[in-house]
């Protein structure tokens, strides 16, 4: 039981902040992104989206993949089954502002 609750904590942790949240939601009106187009469209610097990338990837939310020289970044399944539709629907269409 432990270890399921240390991964609920993770998981929490990394939606319980700002920018992480803005990043898993435009990753959810996008489908995928790359590293530099993700740091504008939240407005982070390249240092910054890498150590929320990090935490996101070790809480099982995003998946990196390597795409001929880019790393792009996607919302893996893990973080579809944990919330509900509507929660995804809501993070979602909060990131579609910067998609239009």
């Amino acid at each position: 039981m432990a270890e399921n609750l240390q991964r609920w904590a993770k998981v929490f942790a990394a939606l319980g902040n700002a920018e992480r949240l803005a990043v898993v939601s435009y990753l959810l009106a996008r489908r995928r992104g790359h590293c530099t187009e993700i740091a504008e469209a939240v407005r982070l610097s390249t240092p910054a989206l890498s150590y929320h990338l990090r935490f996101l990837e070790e809480a099982g939310l995003i998946v990196r993949e390597r795409r001929g020289r880019r790393r792009c970044v996607r919302v893996s399944p893990e973080l579809r089954r944990l919330l509900r539709p509507a929660v995804v629907e809501a993070l979602r269409k909060e990131g579609a502002w910067n998609t239009r």
